[in-house]
């Protein structure tokens, strides 16, 4: 009896070794196979050339594709931009398109799209002669945008590592985009370039030469005024309460609103 007792364990704890075996292959041919095919997902994307955007000549910094900047704003972005590129390793392309589609043939992010066009523009490589570039593009695209009338994305390269994303996120949700929601697509633009460039120390030495007063351009503030029926709902609320709170049923606010509502009260009890 012992001897059966025995290979019946044996048994049980084999076919229950085989099942856990068989359970964690699952999982794990899963894991390899969505690993394989992000990689060939991944290797497409990089495979891919942007057509019909070519880098800009020397000491050039700005493609305007989608004709969003006005000329004076230009004229600053340009010469900024080329006084960074004579004095430091930091360039920074500012790069407008009409519509990703017109230069890739496959669906992608905006995110995806200024990867691609960083790497085959090599931005900050041909200045830095080093692996890791510390260049800037600041690319945004006219048609592609959904919550906002624009999209925008800003890349850095490797040489930032992450000690300048809290600095990109906010330069894109607090400079840029609330001047596109309020369709300012080149002062929007511009002020995001002058806030990249503080970044560098040479471009911070620019921006104050230029501009004294070391300041973003700011967004016009509309002036707010509150109507009279406004006004006046306020002051008699504040009456109300106080006459209420100090004489209760004997205050003249009481007695007032009571004479308003007596002709509605007689109303509804016929």
């Amino acid at each position: 009896m012992k001897l059966i007792d025995l290979s019946r364990r044996a048994k049980f704890r084999v076919s229950g070794m085989k099942r856990f075996s068989q359970n964690i292959k699952r999982p794990l041919y899963s894991s390899v196979l969505c690993f394989f095919l992000l990689s060939i997902m991944e290797m497409n994307c990089a495979a891919q050339d942007i057509k019909n955007l070519a880098l800009p000549g020397d000491f050039e910094c700005l493609v305007d594709k989608a004709n969003l900047i006005d000329s004076e704003h230009k004229k600053k972005i340009r010469d900024r931009g080329k006084r960074l590129l004579k004095n430091t390793k930091t360039p920074i392309f500012v790069v407008t398109i009409n519509k990703m589609s017109d230069h890739v043939d496959e669906e992608m992010s905006i995110k995806t799209f200024a990867d691609l066009l960083f790497k085959q523009w090599r931005i900050g490589s041909s200045w830095t002669g080093e692996n890791l570039s510390k260049g800037i593009l600041l690319l945004v695209s006219k048609e592609d945008g959904q919550l906002v009338p624009l999209t925008v994305n800003i890349h850095l390269g490797a040489g930032w590592g992450q000690e300048k994303d809290n600095h990109k996120y906010w330069v894109m949700t607090n400079v840029i985009l609330p001047r596109f929601k309020r369709e300012m697509f080149s002062r929007g633009i511009f002020a995001g370039f002058d806030a990249l460039l503080r970044m560098d120390q040479i471009g911070m030495a620019i921006i104050e030469k230029d501009n004294p007063h070391n300041d973003v351009p700011g967004i016009p503030r509309t002036r707010e005024s509150f109507s009279p029926p406004f006004i006046l709902a306020i002051v008699l609320g504040l009456w109300t309460l106080i006459s209420v709170w100090f004489r209760g049923s004997e205050g003249m606010a009481w007695k007032f609103w009571a004479r308003l509502a007596a002709p509605f009260i007689k109303i509804f009890k016929k």
